[in-house]
Formats: C-alpha cells, structure tokens, sequence
C-alpha cells in the first residue's frame, strides 16, 4: 500500500469521527479532536482534516448520509493514484464554482480535473482548473442598473430548536458585516495544544455568535432584560445538579441537563415557585451570579480565555465555575475562570479537567491526549509561583 493510499485511510478515519465519534469525546468538531490528539496545528493539520472531510460522506442530524463534496476526488485518492497535493488543487478550483452552477457541469468539472490528475503535476491542475473557472464565469454577468439596495434574512427554526440561515445582503451592507465577522474569524494562529482547526463556514459561524453576545450585553440591547441576553431554562434543582434528564429553553426547546448546566455558569437566576402540575405560583427577582466587578477581577487575572493555547480577549468570554454552582460552588474570583465558549463546552462535555493551584487555572487533558496527564496553563495567565 502506497503512502497516498495510507493517507486517504486516516482520511476515512477522521471522516468517521467528524460523524459523531469527535461530539462524544466532548469536541465540537473532530478538528479540535484531531489538533488536541497530534498536538499541532500548523497549515498541514488543517489540510490533512479538509481533505478528509471533502473526500468522504458525512452523516445529517436524522443519520442519512451526505455525499461527500468531491467523491470522485476521494475514489482516486483512495486508489493511490493520485496525492494529497493534486486533492488540495482540485479541492480549490471546485470550491470557487458558484453555488448556481448546475450539478452536471460541477461533476464534468471534478472528473476532468481527476483524469488530468491521474497522469500530470500540480501545476497542470491550476491550469486546467483557471480554463474551467473562466469558462463557467464565477462572477457572474454585470449587473444593468443600479439597483436599491437589498436585504433579506430567512430563518427557519427546526423541531430541535437549532435554526438555519439563509439570505442576502447588498454591496454595502456586506462590506459592513464583514468587516465586522472578518476580524472574529481570522484562524487563530500562534496557538499551542488545546486549538481548534476550524472550517472557514464554523469559524464565521463563531464570529457571527461572538456578534450577537457583544450585542445582547450592551445596556441599550432590545433584549428583554438589557445586559446580558436572559434564556429562560426551566429545570428541576437535583437534575441539574446530576445533569440528568432534560430541561426547557424559553419554554419550548428541550436541552439536555448538561447544556443548562453550562448556561448556569453566567447567568441570571431568576427564582420560580411551581405548583405541582407545572404552573407558576411566584417568581423572584433575578440576580446574576457574575457581577460587572467580579468580571473586570477575572479580565485582569486570565486576560481571556484562560484554556491553553487560546487568546480569546476577555470580552469573547463566559465566566466558568470551578465547583459547579449547581454544587454550591461560591461565584468568587477564586471559584472562577474565564473561557470562551468553545472552551467552555469543552471543559463540561469531555474529559479535561480543572483546578485553581495558587489562585491560578491549571487544565489536564484527557489519556488519549497525554498519556502522563501533565497539567498545563495559557501562557498568558501563567505567572511566577510560589514553590
């Protein structure tokens, strides 16, 4: 078996973690798994996971199978006829086609590109791969006149309470959106152990939710609380406690125990007296559990997202409880961490665990990232200690 072939096998590894195996290990994504796992996160990690997920089928949220996005990419790959520097130049030509093209001049695209591949270099690829783009005409015709300028956002929120984008927004408008997501969703470079390799469309997706809670925590936000965006999260005490069973966001979407439990870290506790069918008899007054000083504490001690190798500024990022509140955990700086929210995820979902030595955060990653389990902190909160 050639390298290249044993190359498209971890390929069909990763493939198969991304399809659920990386979300039960506690990652959000199998990048973030496999980066933690090889303790890199150069540009050939990131290669090595898009190959991977282009050239194989992944699994919908019902478990049907998606095509891969470039199967007869991954059919040569898989051969051993042709290598992983000829995927990374199909792979770009095919992902500057428009969304509009039809499906046979796509497919008539990749399988020229592979036939090409199968006898000539790399470079031969580009070439091959400008004619085919300027013969399909990515950009599009001119427009005649000058339109008004046009915005539009659909939404469509499914059964599970996650919900789909899809719209569009002229000249101006996107120059001003993205000048905004641009910045957030640059890939994080200079991180050690602990990054995640994320895609282009998650590191946008992150960037968009970074948006919309530096939003939802400004004092003239239209939210219904001001400051911090409220979720109601409706749970019994010793479920949470046990993050056992399920609990109700806004009183209609099921989350698990877990998912509220994370939520609780930083939040606003707004107390309810039920009666026994469920109906509410008195509500308190809400109290939130980090206050704006403890907030500023945490900022000048963590100077962000305190989780190794990450450089999350402090305002991207949720304050974490040590002890869980749930468990009587004080909301005191030396009870608290600040991470960002993938971070924060992380700690509650895998095996990574937490602990304050000299008033300072020390993580511990799981066996299969450190057999030794040696602890580590982010070299901008380390500091001088005590021996």
């Amino acid at each position: 078996m050639s390298w290249w072939q044993q190359e498209a096998r971890i390929h069909r590894i990763i493939a198969h973690l991304d399809n659920g195996g990386a979300r039960d290990l506690g990652y959000t994504s199998v990048a973030g798994l496999v980066a933690d796992i090889a303790r890199c996160t150069g540009p050939e990690m990131k290669k090595l996971v898009k190959r991977a997920l282009v050239t194989n089928p992944s699994q919908g949220i019902d478990g049907a199978e998606i095509p891969a996005a470039a199967p007869l990419v991954g059919d040569a790959a898989r051969e051993g006829a042709i290598s992983p520097e000829h995927v990374d130049k199909i792979v770009r030509v095919l992902e500057k086609i428009p969304a509009t093209t039809p499906v046979e001049d796509r497919e008539f695209a990749e399988r020229s590109l592979v036939e090409l591949a199968r006898k000539a270099g790399t470079s031969e690829i580009s070439k091959l791969g400008k004619e085919i783009l300027g013969y399909l005409d990515p950009d599009g015709p001119e427009p005649r006149d000058t339109a008004e300028p046009r915005r539009a956002l659909h939404v469509h929120q499914r059964k599970d309470g996650s919900a789909k984008f899809d719209g569009y927004l002229d000249p101006i408008s996107a120059a001003k959106t993205l000048a905004l997501l641009d910045p957030l969703a640059t890939p994080r470079a200079g991180e050690s152990d602990g990054t995640v390799v994320r895609s282009r469309a998650a590191r946008y997706g992150d960037a968009f939710m970074e948006i919309v809670a530096l939003a939802a925590s400004h004092p003239e936000s239209p939210n219904r609380s001001g400051g911090r965006a409220d979720l109601i999260v409706t749970i019994p005490l010793a479920d949470l406690k046990a993050e056992l069973g399920k609990a109700c966001l806004d009183m209609v979407t099921d989350i698990t125990a877990s998912e509220a439990r994370i939520l609780a870290c930083d939040c606003r506790i707004i107390p309810m007296m039920l009666d026994g069918k469920g109906q509410p008899l008195e509500v308190g007054r809400a109290k939130r559990l980090v206050t704006e000083a403890i907030r500023y504490m945490l900022a000048m001690r963590d100077k962000g997202c305190a989780f190794p190798g990450c450089s999350r500024a402090p305002r991207h990022c949720e304050a974490h409880h040590v002890v869980a509140w749930a468990h009587g955990g004080l909301t005191e700086v030396g009870n608290l961490v600040l991470l960002c929210a993938h971070h924060h995820r992380l700690l509650h979902r895998s095996d990574w665990t937490l602990r304050m030595v000299n008033g300072l955060p020390e993580f511990t990653p799981p066996d299969f990232i450190d057999p030794w389990r040696r602890s580590r902190t982010n070299h901008h909160t380390a500091q001088p200690r005590a021996a």
